[in-house]
């Protein structure tokens, strides 16, 4: 990952066309950013209740600093509704995962946090909405939610191999090979077990 706009260029190019955000789900999202501005409050506090509730989501939080993180999270709210979702926010995505190796929020966490979120969004769409545009709204927001989650994954895991490469200084053709190695072993204690 030589830098951060590649990195999302990368992820974007090999996820599954179907999947990815596109012109028109932007659009929808900017049709319905009304609708999705008002969510900000709720699902602020669903994020955040959910969490707290669970032991190794809450273990990343320190005393206090919820309101802190409660503004972050409405930041990115705002910013996902009202920006284009261009490149400059795939980007953006793609850095959140790097964010959260430091505070050890590892994928499994933010991945279904964001099925929270998404799951959110559409039962209230499906609530408050004509049926046709909670469907449309729905659909935009999936798209939305595979895109980011791929960058936000894919932030984390180049981050987190990219930080060892350099702690170690090695080559990253090396680490890819010794990876493969390694991950050959793991898969075959793995079948081992499976059966």
């Amino acid at each position: 990952m030589s830098d951060i706009a590649e990195l999302a260029k990368n992820v974007v190019a090999r996820c599954v066309p179907s999947a990815v955000i596109d012109d028109d789900d932007r659009a929808v999202i900017r049709e319905n950013a009304e609708f999705l501005l008002g969510l900000e409050e709720p699902l602020v506090k669903l994020f955040y209740d959910t969490l707290y509730a669970h032991g190794p989501t809450a273990a990343v939080f320190e005393e206090g600093e919820r309101p802190a993180r409660e503004q972050t999270l409405r930041d990115w709210w705002r910013r996902t509704v009202t920006s284009n979702l261009d490149d400059s926010y795939l980007e953006w995505m793609a850095f959140v995962g790097i964010v959260h190796i430091r505070r050890k929020v590892a994928n499994p966490m933010m991945l279904s946090m964001f099925s929270v979120v998404t799951n959110a969004v559409h039962s209230a769409a499906v609530a408050q909405l004509d049926p046709a545009v909670a469907e449309r709204l729905r659909v935009a927001f999936s798209h939305l939610a595979a895109t980011a989650s791929a960058l936000i994954s894919e932030g984390y895991s180049q981050g987190y191999i990219n930080a060892l490469q350099n702690i170690a200084g090695l080559d990253p053709k090396l680490v890819a090979r010794l990876l493969d190695i390694e991950i050959s072993n793991v898969e075959a204690k793995a079948r081992a077990a499976l059966g």
